[in-house]
Parts: structure tokens; C-alpha cells; sequence
């Protein structure tokens, strides 16, 4: 049974007024119903930092401090669209009550305001990127497959009719995440795309790599591995989702393989692919073992461990991958770690800057723009062993609190997240202009952007790009993860 997160009222309660004050303070007597999916993770350290229940608390803690009574914000949490479609109808019917107008509007219904998460299908393959990852409901040509799911396509239509009677009485709609195909709502909120997610990884190592810098002469060997499952329930989504992500890293790292600064050690992305040929770096996710047998292939390694080849950067787009990714790594006797890697960090540097006793003030140490010139046979087969297995910069996303002491000692360089704190207050803040019947043009985080054809007040932050540099200031003092959690 999906049961209610926060406070459950009935709208049956007397109809408030706009704002009260109370001791010397404004309320805000105006509602906010959220209705959101169940966490798809059990509490666990090998799942995304994020999730749905964390987000519902951040939020209701926004929207109290802006002045909401604590009695006028619920939040509701459904495992399924159907179940959460239901909900919401039900939810829109009672609160309306047959109280409005011949125009179909209901003069209390202006103070209540919306804000709903599709529960879309969350496959075992996209729910590694966290609870708030974007998913494409949209059937037909944008799907990779022409199929109908008639279950999901009742839901869906469901929930645009309620949802189109709330905004026909005068509420306020937000969706979340994941737009409705054929619903227009008062403001869209996005929280984290896969194409942001691939743009994000990409830029990490491009940064981290001084690409700019590296000349076609001595070149850089990067591999994305794109988690993909290919009997998966829900395949159209999937293969969207992961269309999507590989879209974003190659916006980004594909002009550096044209130019020839970077080159792929299994070759299955060259000068000439294409963001259409994401098939082509994909891979079995289902277990880490799984991924580090996919990554020695990738490097042609034998079973044995024995010899290198060079790697300088492994987009793993999810923690989960990175693990896998660092196992391969540490089985095939790669040394070092990305600290010693444009800059120059020490481990203890990285420690003492998170535990907040020093920055990290390090020189960078450029790669020469060419390649080390031949020596005698011995000091070319030296430099040739200490650049082929130096550890390479590896990426991921999700902010695994399993992660953390990879990120920690530089095994892991980056990862990401949705700055949950920074949404949930801008979230309220939205809202709050809806209960005063204001508009969103004064909010400054708000663009108007397409969704499915309209033009839609949408807010999109930055996602939150972390590495052992700025771990404290990003995750720990926030309150995202303890030092403990951190591995200190």
C-alpha cells in the first residue's frame, strides 16, 4: 500500500485565506501537494547519494521556512504511474468538490499548487544514475522502438486529464523530472538528464586531461563505457536514456577524437563515429565482476595481467561502472592514482584538504607536445612501461557513499550529483510566488525552454561535479555525507 510520506489533511478543511501572521510573522495558508515515486533503492552505501524521500524533506523544509503551514504540504509517494495516476485524480476530485464555477474555475483552488513526479518505469540499468534521472515517456517516432504499452499509456493519460482539470479550476501544476507527453504545466522542473550527465563527465576529463593542450603527436586514450541492457522490460527506454547520455559525452569529447588529440584504446569510437553509434561502446552492467571483464577486453588484456596499455581516461558514467572499472585497474597492476595527474596532488594533500586543514596549491605538470624521443632500447622500454600504466582519470555519477574512499585516495577522480539542497530551495521559492499570484519572470533561475512544443517556465540548475579536491565544500559541509561517510 502506497502510503502518505508527510501530513494527509482533507481538503474538506475550512478554506484559508491567503497569508496569516502569527506572532509578528507571515504565513503562507496557501497548499503544496507533492506527489513523488517511492525510492527505487533500499537504504544501502552502494546506491545514488539521492533520493526521492530526501528530496520531499529538503523541500518541505523550504517551503516552512518560507512561511507554508506544515499542515498545508503533503507529500505522497506511489511505486508505479498507475498507482500515483489514481492518486492524483483522486486527489484533484476531492479537492475540488464540486466547487467550481460555470467556468470550470474554484476561487480556493488558486492558492494550491502541484508538484508532481511521473513514477515512471525505472529499469535496473537507469536507476544507477539516481531517483531523478530524466526519462522519456513520449511514445511513437522518439521511441526506439515503435511499441505500445497500453498499461502505461492509460496512466499517462490519466494523470494529463487530472492534472488538466487542476490547472482548468485554477491550481498551479510543477512537474518534476520527467515531462507528460501532451501536458503543458505552469513550470517544469529538471533535475538531471542523461545528456547533462554525459556532458558533465566529458567536461571532467577534459578539464582534468588539459585536452586543449595535447597535441595529435602524443595523444590522449580515453574509453566510455556505456551500461546498456539489451533484454531489458522496458527496452525503449533504456536504449533512450542511453542514447541520450552518449549524445552528452560526445558533444563534448567527440571534436578532441576528430582532431586526433585522443584516441581509443579499443577503437570502438574514432575520428568518424557519430553521437548514432552509441551501441558501440556499450556494455553488461548487471554486476562489477561483469564490467571489469568488459574493461580488460576493452584494453586487450590477458587474463594473466601482464604488460599495459596506456589509458589516460575511463568515462564510466555511473559510480557502479567506476567500481567495476577500478577493480580492472587494480587487477591489472595499474599504479599511481588520478592525483598525480595535471595537477600534481599528493594523497595526504587531498586528506588534509578535506578534513579542512590546507588547500590544495599544486603546480600543473603539462605532457610535452610530443611524444619522448627514442633512447637507448632500455630507457624506451622505461618510458614506455611508466606511461602505459600509470592510472587513468575515471568518472562516474551518483556520489555512491561506496564510492566516496576511491574518490578519497584518487582511484575514482569525479563524480556527480543533483544539488538537492539548491532545487528543493528554489523549488519553495516557486511555489511561493504561485500562493501569492505572482509571476516567475522575477525568479532569476527560471528560462523559458520547449517541452513538447511549448514554451514552459523551466528551471534547470547545474549539476554538482565532485572530486577529492572539493569534497568538503561540496558534500560535507552541506550535510550531503559525514566524515565518516567520506572514509575519514
Amino acid at each position: 500500500m502506497a502510503l502518505p510520506l508527510g501530513a494527509c489533511g482533507s481538503r474538506s478543511d475550512p478554506a484559508p485565506t491567503n497569508t496569516i501572521t502569527v506572532a509578528g510573522e507571515t504565513r503562507f495558508t496557501g497548499s503544496v501537494a507533492m506527489f513523488l515515486p517511492n525510492d527505487v533503492f533500499t537504504v544501502s552505501q552502494d546506491v545514488p547519494l539521492n533520493s526521492w524521500h530526501d528530496f520531499a524533506d529538503a523541500t518541505t523544509d523550504s517551503l516552512e521556512d518560507r512561511g507554508f503551514e506544515a499542515d498545508h504540504v503533503r507529500t505522497y509517494a506511489d511505486a508505479d504511474l498507475e498507482r500515483q495516476s489514481h492518486r492524483v485524480q483522486d486527489y484533484v476530485v476531492d479537492a475540488l468538490d464540486g466547487s467550481t464555477d460555470s467556468a470550470g474555475a474554484d476561487p480556493d483552488a488558486q492558492s494550491m499548487t502541484l508538484v508532481v513526479a511521473p513514477a515512471a518505469p525505472m529499469t535496473d540499468t537507469v536507476k544507477r544514475y539516481g531517483d531523478y534521472a530524466t526519462q522519456s515517456l513520449a511514445q511513437g517516432a522518439d521511441a526506439e522502438k515503435n511499441t505500445t504499452d497500453a498499461p502505461l499509456d492509460e496512466s499517462l493519460s490519466r494523470m494529463s486529464r487530472a492534472l488538466g482539470l487542476a490547472k482548468k479550476a485554477g491550481m498551479h501544476v510543477v512537474v518534476l523530472a520527467t515531462p507528460l507527453p501532451g501536458f503543458t504545466p505552469d513550470a517544469f522542473v529538471s533535475l538531471c538528464s542523461a545528456r547533462e550527465i554525459g556532458r558533465l563527465q566529458a567536461r571532467q576529463l577534459v578539464s582534468k586531461l588539459q585536452l586543449d593542450s595535447v597535441s595529435r603527436y602524443n595523444p590522449k586514450y580515453i574509453e566510455i563505457l556505456l551500461p546498456y541492457t539489451e533484454d531489458s522490460d522496458h527496452l525503449e527506454l533504456d536504449a533512450a536514456f542511453a542514447r541520450e547520455a552518449f549524445s552528452g559525452v560526445w558533444e563534448v569529447i567527440g571534436p578532441y577524437f576528430r582532431s586526433g588529440v585522443v584516441l581509443s584504446p579499443s577503437m570502438k569510437t574514432t575520428a568518424s563515429t557519430t553521437a548514432q553509434d552509441w551501441r558501440d561502446v556499450t556494455i553488461e552492467a548487471a554486476d562489477t565482476d561483469g564490467i571489469e571483464e568488459e574493461f580488460r577486453q576493452r584494453l586487450g588484456q590477458p587474463a594473466n595481467g601482464e604488460g599495459h596499455v596506456r589509458i589516460d581516461g575511463v568515462i564510466a558514467m555511473n559510480d557502479y561502472v567506476a567500481n567495476g572499472v577500478v577493480k580492472g585497474l587494480n587487477a591489472l597492476k595499474y599504479t599511481g592514482s588520478a592525483a598525480d595527474i595535471n595537477p600534481s596532488i599528493t594523497i595526504g594533500d587531498i586528506v588534509g584538504n578535506i578534513a579542512g586543514r590546507q588547500d590544495l596549491q599544486k603546480s600543473r605538470v603539462p605532457d610535452p607536445k610530443r611524444a619522448p624521443s627514442p633512447g637507448t632500447p632500455e630507457e624506451v622500454r622505461q618510458k614506455n612501461q611508466k606511461a602505459q600504466n600509470r592510472w587513468p582519470i575515471v568518472t562516474g555519477f551518483g556520489a555512491y557513499i561506496s564510492a566516496m574512499p576511491n574518490i578519497v585516495n584518487g582511484k575514482q577522480w569525479a563524480t556527480g550529483l543533483v544539488d538537492r539542497f539548491a532545487n528543493a530551495t528554489n523549488l519553495a521559492r516557486m511555489c511561493m510566488a504561485f500562493a501569492q499570484g505572482d509571476s516567475l519572470d522575477s525568479l532569476d533561475f527560471v528560462s523559458m525552454q520547449d517541452l513538447y512544443g511549448q514554451n514552459v517556465p523551466t528551471m534547470s540548475l547545474p549539476l554538482l561535479s565532485v572530486s577529492a579536491g572539493n569534497m568538503k565544500t561540496e558534500l560535507i559541509d552541506p550535510g550531503y555525507i559525514t566524515l565518516a561517510e567520506a572514509g575519514l
